[in-house]
């Protein structure tokens, strides 16, 4: 939809809303309202209200007055601003202006509220007569959720603007905390630097960054929380792309900016700029983490739920080595363990394999399954899962070609990607997806291919990245990656309109896209090639889980050299420390004994009865996170429900030389009766929230396992 139909939209349910308050506007007349989530408008003071979640944000509106944020209040009375100023920042030509600044030649057009999904949206809109630009900003809240989602739409026939930002905001001093992103190809670098969760004080006049120059996550997540004395402030920018953060400490508090890397691009019709999502929750750390999961599910995903599937993929175990009769077996077996989704990974089309039975380039771009290896196609192998009660899936790489199909049938070269005249690859290149013919055969061929394997999941990968600076693909010299990123959305939400039932996952050479505006278009996202050692999958899921929903991380348990799954000393230990977010299974069913299928089957009975809380809980570190070397004996991640009424306890020695923990866990309902009950023992006893919250459970070193769950659940 259109950002004017939009707008006239809104217009309309604005004056409808006003009909029914006998057309009077009256001091903080509330003008639409879903939930807790409200818009009030004060004519007299020019002011517009968004409150959601207990926390308020008040928007200065009117001609009258320039437009800027006049205050961000928590549900704990808290003021979040130190001065009313605009909230975003665009560069038109060579100017900065603020946005809504009359001196800088905006004038206020109108405001317009309207519904949007489960929530409510305030559509501010501007005019900036002088260079033909139509300016609108947009704020987006739900239910429940102390959360602001902002972007802004610009609408010309050819001005020029950049750098555009997503927010802008001065709030108190605090402990700033941020994440790290995969740092690169970290399939085989030995540390554990990627998503380790960072904090620092900053002194008076020192400045702070972060972002990425490839995708979101390369280097950073794009977020970050300030530890207020009673709240807790996050933002979270929903951008796949180059990005960039800044925080810099003045003597009025902390300036923060949020937006795009710099870039210039050109305004032909409607450009929507980055969103953030950004707010303040009573607490520390984890109340900031379930306030964001909160509105993930019903602002972002519009309460689309996130299912954690038992999975199996084929990787790791065959590589490009699979055919018909071995992913048959194999789904059997995997179907007798427990597993819900079965995915066939790269590697399933014609060329693959020349360099070995991990070369998947060979033969990329090549949507045709193989006819040697699947003479039948993939759809049997669909119809095959599905008759086992298993759902199907299969892995593509739209966005990369290898070069040796390039100018044959298909794949035009003017198409690929290039960045200083490379294409960044010698022996694949990158399909510019901001080229119309480009994308358009793109869609054509991936529709072709779900249309006929019918697919229930999508694992959309995406191994190399440049930044195109090529003539001739819709985007300038410096917009490349926001041009590829704005249609790479635009695609997924094809996808999604065309397929509203299919599963799409996202990977990205690991989590180099890991940002939560994905969030919208994907259901599952692959964290790390590095799936082993289990140490290394908790550290990565602890880290993450500060950030996404833990329901939406995805990693393997594998038969790895270091932690067998023949004869394993500790198999408790490695699928467990996959199960605080969604379980993938990867290595070859027929390797074990009947005994080790057991005892993997009850492993997965036991993630079963535990994902009912993990779908749609927030995670919290009870612990420091988990890590190969300087980590805490025990590593222990809690995992609740909005309510805090269903609670899944991980905990997992690593000292052997501490042979117990007490955990404390937090936010229970002080009043209400708990059952604590362990996976491996059972019922351990009841007890008030207060007093768990208090006195702890104490758990003991096991000659079973190191690791241990607790599901504690709120009796009715």
């Amino acid at each position: 939809m259109s950002t004017t139909a939009m707008r006239t939209i809104g217009a309309l349910l604005f004056f409808t809303l006003l009909d029914g308050c006998n057309n009077a506007v009256t001091a903080a007349a509330i003008v639409a309202q879903q939930g807790d989530a409200a818009v009030t408008h004060d004519a007299s003071a020019g002011t517009w209200t968004l409150t959601a979640g207990g926390a308020s944000l008040t928007l200065a509106l009117d001609p009258s007055r320039d437009f800027g944020i006049v205050s961000l209040v928590s549900a704990s009375g808290t003021s979040w601003t130190t001065s009313v100023a605009a909230d975003s920042t665009v560069r038109v030509g060579t100017r900065s202006l603020a946005l809504g600044n009359r001196a800088a030649g905006f004038a206020y057009r109108d405001v317009a509220v309207g519904a949007r999904g489960r929530g409510l949206q305030l559509d501010a809109t501007f005019r900036l007569a002088a260079d033909e630009l139509t300016v609108t900003r947009h704020y987006a809240i739900v239910s429940g959720s102390p959360s602001f989602e902002a972007w802004t739409t610009y609408e010309g026939t050819g001005t020029s603007i950049g750098d555009l930002n997503a927010l802008q905001i001065t709030v108190p001093n605090g402990l700033v905390r941020w994440l790290t992103g995969l740092q690169g190809d970290t399939a085989n670098v030995p540390t554990d630097s990627a998503f380790t969760l960072q904090q620092q004080t900053l002194a008076g006049g020192q400045a702070f960054s972060l972002g990425a120059t490839h995708r979101a996550s390369e280097k950073h997540v794009p977020w970050f929380a300030i530890d207020g004395a009673r709240d807790e402030f996050y933002a979270a920018l929903m951008w796949s792309g180059a990005w960039s953060a800044a925080i810099n400490r003045g003597g009025t508090g902390m300036a923060i900016t949020v937006g795009l890397a710099p870039m210039t691009t050109t305004v032909k019709g409607d450009v929507d700029g980055p969103h953030v999502v950004f707010g303040v929750a009573p607490g520390g750390a984890a109340a900031g983490t379930a306030a964001l999961r909160s509105y993930v599910l019903d602002g972002i995903r519009d309460g689309r739920p996130i299912v954690p599937l038992v999975t199996y993929n084929t990787w790791f175990a065959y590589g490009t080595e699979i055919d018909e009769a071995s992913m048959r077996a194999e789904m059997e077996r995997a179907a007798a363990l427990g597993v819900e989704l079965f995915v066939i990974d790269a590697g399933w089309y014609s060329g693959t394999g020349a360099a070995g039975p991990f070369d998947f380039d060979a033969g990329l771009g090549n949507w045709t399954a193989d006819p040697a290896r699947f003479p039948n196609g993939l759809a049997p192998l669909s119809a095959y899962a599905h008759s086992l009660g298993l759902r199907f899936g299969l892995w593509v790489e739209p966005e990369r070609v290898n070069l040796s199909l390039v100018g044959g049938p298909g794949v035009e070269e003017s198409w690929l990607a290039t960045e200083g005249e490379q294409y960044g690859s010698d022996h694949s290149g990158q399909i510019c997806l901001a080229n119309a013919a480009a994308r358009q055969w793109l869609m054509d061929r991936l529709t072709a291919l779900i249309d006929e394997v019918q697919p229930d999941y999508l694992k959309w990968d995406n191994n190399m990245f440049v930044n195109c600076d090529r003539a001739g693909h819709d985007h300038g010299a410096t917009d490349g990656n926001f041009a590829h990123t704005s249609a790479l959305y635009g695609m997924l939400s094809q996808l999604r309109e065309r397929y509203p039932s299919l599963l799409i996952e996202n990977v990205s050479g690991g989590g180099n896209r890991l940002d939560v505006g994905m969030l919208r278009f994907t259901d599952v996202a692959w964290m790390d090639d590095r799936t082993a050692p289990s140490v290394h999958v908790r550290h990565n899921l602890q880290g993450l889980g500060s950030v996404f929903p833990p329901a939406y991380l995805l990693s393997f348990v594998t038969d790895h050299d270091t932690e067998p799954l023949h004869d394993s000393p500790d198999l408790s230990l490695y699928f467990r420390s996959r199960m605080g977010g969604a379980l993938g299974l990867c290595f070859r069913g027929d390797a074990f004994t009947d005994d080790e299928n057991a005892g993997m089957a009850r492993e997965i009975g036991i993630y079963k009865a535990a994902r009912l809380t993990i779908s749609v809980a927030a995670g919290s570190l009870l612990t420091k996170q988990a890590a190969p070397e300087g980590g805490p004996s025990w590593d222990v991640l809690q995992e609740s429900t909005a309510a805090h009424d269903q609670l899944v306890v991980s905990a997992v020695q690593s000292d052997t030389g501490v042979e117990m923990i007490n955990i404390k866990p937090t936010d229970l309902q002080p009043d209400a009766t708990y059952e604590v009950h362990s996976v491996d023992s059972g019922i351990l006893g009841t007890a008030t929230g207060a007093a768990l919250m208090t006195d702890g459970i104490d758990v003991q070193e096991s000659p079973n396992s190191a690791a241990h769950i607790l599901i504690i659940t709120a009796r009715q």
